[in-house]
């Protein structure tokens, strides 16, 4: 417990001294003081400090101008008429003898604070060297303290809390809605005294690496407190902030380090990278995940870039979270981070996973402030063949990027593509698409685009022409180059099926290269 010496020192403590026994005193003396100067001696402001000054000294507009906070008058035969508090001693009490005793007590209050303050640091650096966990150092500050006590994250969620008298949920209430948002204004750990829906608390945020990532707080229950209880709770709070902040960094570390090797045996699931059926057993063993039954992938595209500074750290975040939502709870999911996209695994049917597809875009829609695209392959028997949904997921990801988000999310959805998908890679589609497509290209990319808008509006020229900004007479010319370079005419509906056909070849069997290029084991 700090001693009654930690209140701060003020003029009347001191005056209770034996060398002030016989003073005459005027004014209110209950004001701090720190150290103690000579009327000669002083220069610049004098915020906290006691002047020595004889009687002859005085120049009361002198007092004024420096602010001086009490006065010590030795030899005055009268107290003088004075803005400040003024205690009117013999002049046989020295400057000597008055200054060492204000800095004797000045000093004493110090090492009381250190005293206490090293008991307070002991009692919980055993805690975080036994590796205890936040909920053990906040029982221990709750016993410190005497008081409710509660550890929070940046977004003032409670990471542990000892609520002594008063209710849990009150406790965590009163903080979250009476903690600011940001720690603008804030110097380092420096506690501050708040209130905070009438109640009164001692509250620090706790810094690492110049980065805020959470609270310590102690909630008086008193009103109003005991100037020594708030002292001494500041002590507890200065002390807390650093090992509070060194344990939350441990498990950090740990939750870090568990999430890498999850995040590999995911990756594994998703590239099939496993040297045997019994390697694959022995770790989802291993993590509670088993290899039989019905799994879906569902991606998450459109986040932000791998090169963005802190585009990495926010998916691993939410891929962290999604594995948290209650919609996860209840069925075996997984989640991790693969290049720039989202991947998550999920025990579940066909028409399970539309759903839960729906329900992380809105997730996503309310957690990111960037447009997210949302895909899904079809559900798959064993946990050997998620590799075949998540190709399928990346498919119609890369579909989604390329056509519109408008696009169907499931790969069962795309229809035509999905029919074509096994066309499209073969080496006869290959062939009929390089056979339709490159005399348009030899032509340029315009006549390109205008031959595929032109099919796209079912022949209709004016449509086609509106669609490109162009005049009526240029699309019919580009129409006509078309046409001799294909050596087709293209206002036959069976050609246009074909261009059209040897179009979605080309995008199809291009986007399956790229995925997987990314997806199959190499």
């Amino acid at each position: 417990m700090l001693p009654a010496e930690h209140s701060p020192l003020t003029f009347a403590r001191l005056l209770q001294e034996r060398l002030f026994r016989d003073a005459v005193v005027a004014g209110d003396t209950d004001r701090p003081i720190t150290w103690c100067l000579a009327w000669d001696e002083i220069d610049g402001p004098l915020e906290d400090v006691l002047v020595y000054a004889h009687a002859g000294q005085l120049d009361p507009a002198a007092v004024r101008k420096r602010g001086v906070v009490a006065l010590i008058v030795a030899g005055a035969t009268e107290v003088p008429e004075l803005d400040v508090p003024v205690a009117i001693v013999p002049e046989r009490i020295t400057y000597r003898e008055v200054g060492r005793l204000v800095a004797e007590l000045a000093l004493a209050r110090e090492t009381h604070v250190l005293r206490y303050g090293l008991t307070v640091h002991r009692s919980l650096a055993e805690l975080l060297y036994r590796g205890a966990g936040l909920a053990a150092l906040c029982h221990q500050l709750g016993r410190l303290s005497r008081c409710p006590v509660a550890i929070l994250d940046r977004q003032r969620r409670p990471l542990a809390c000892e609520p002594g008298e008063l209710d849990r949920e009150t406790v965590l209430a009163t903080l979250h809605d009476g903690l600011p948002a940001t720690i603008d204004g804030w110097h380092g750990h420096e506690p501050r005294t708040m209130t905070l829906d009438g109640t009164t608390c001692m509250v620090s945020p706790i810094m690492l690496g110049g980065r805020h990532d959470g609270w310590v707080a102690v909630l008086e229950t008193a009103e109003p407190p005991h100037p020594h209880d708030l002292a001494e709770h500041r002590v507890v709070v200065e002390q807390a902030v650093t090992i509070v902040g060194t344990e939350m960094l441990r498990m950090r570390s740990v939750e870090q380090a568990e999430e890498r090797a999850r995040g590999d045996f995911v990756h594994a699931l998703l590239h099939a990278r496993f040297s045997n059926l019994r390697d694959l057993e022995a770790r989802a063993a291993h993590y509670g995940f088993p290899t039989e039954g019905t799994f879906g992938v569902v991606v998450v595209g459109g986040l932000g870039a791998p090169d963005e500074a802190d585009s990495p750290n926010t998916l691993f975040q939410l891929a962290r979270e999604i594995t948290r939502l209650p919609s996860s709870q209840d069925r075996h999911t997984l989640a991790t981070v693969v290049g720039d996209v989202l991947a998550v695994i999920r025990e579940v049917s066909d028409d399970d996973l539309a759903e839960y597809a729906t329900v992380l875009e809105h997730e996503f829609a309310r957690r990111v402030p960037k447009p997210a695209i949302v895909a899904f392959g079809r559900s798959v028997t064993g946990a050997r063949r998620i590799i075949d949904s998540y190709r399928e997921a990346r498919i119609t990801l890369k579909l989604r990027q390329r056509l519109g988000n408008g696009t169907a999310r499931g790969f069962e959805d795309l229809r035509v593509f999905a029919v074509l998908a096994d066309l499209a890679t073969g080496e006869q589609g290959k062939a009929f698409a390089r056979e339709m497509l490159a005399p348009l290209r030899s032509g340029g990319a315009d006549l390109e685009q205008a031959v595929f808008t032109y099919v796209s509006c079912g022949g209709n020229v004016n449509a086609a022409a509106r669609e490109l900004h162009i005049h009526r007479n240029t699309m019919l010319y580009k129409l006509d180059r078309a046409s001799r370079a294909l050596r087709l005419d293209l206002r036959q509906a069976e050609h246009q099926c074909a261009l059209w056909l040897a179009g979605k070849l080309d995008l199809l069997a291009d986007t399956i290269a790229t995925v997987d290029r990314d997806v199959l084991p190499t």
